[in-house]
């Protein structure tokens, strides 16, 4: 100090490491999800689907689809692919019956973890919906993996999108907070 009560030290090293302090906990925060602030593109319209507003029944409607998607009489289902407990481990998700509502709804994705497969009552933030109505979801491909684009028809991709907005519940859907106002999917 010197005889005016100062400090004899130069203040400016202080403010250059608060700066590059600073600096790096920015671009810390900017790489640790970067997929979670991608906009998913070349979407499906499913504006012209009529919305469901209530009675959808998680087992037969949701389950339904991951057990049997096809609508031509043949069979084929995500639980194909997503079908046990290893398969998640390995980044992969269970859609087998009684395993595909718990490991879906509020779950953090394997690919993302700063993008949930369901938000329940937002399907325009949900993983699901992207995958299986995007052809560039946030993250990873759409789905059905080695299926063509559109192997889900709009109404498939629909009946996801209501369930979601109705809270996605394990049971059947209310609608009781929906209205027929709704812009649904995302704008193209």
């Amino acid at each position: 100090m010197d005889e005016n009560g100062t400090s004899k030290w130069p203040r400016w090293p202080i403010a250059v490491a608060a700066i590059v302090s600073a600096v790096a906990a920015v671009a810390l925060v900017s790489t640790s999800s970067t997929a979670s602030n991608v906009v998913p593109s070349g979407c499906t319209s499913i504006q012209d689907v009529p919305p469901i507003y209530g009675g959808i029944e998680y087992g037969a409607a949701i389950q339904g689809l991951f057990d049997n998607f096809l609508t031509n009489g043949g069979t084929a289902g995500c639980v194909d692919c997503h079908i046990d407990p290893a398969s998640q481990a390995a980044g992969h998700l269970d859609l087998t019956d009684g395993n595909s509502w718990r490991d879906l709804v509020k779950v953090p994705s394997n690919e993302d973890s700063g993008i949930v497969y369901v938000v329940p009552n937002h399907p325009d933030q949900s993983l699901l919906f992207q995958k299986i109505n995007c052809t560039n979801p946030a993250v990873g491909v759409q789905m059905p993996l080695d299926y063509p684009a559109g192997t889900l028809s709009p109404e498939q991709q629909a009946l996801i999108y209501d369930w979601i907005a109705e809270g996605a519940p394990v049971g059947t859907t209310d609608g009781i907070f929906r209205n027929g106002f709704d812009i649904r999917g995302f704008n193209q």
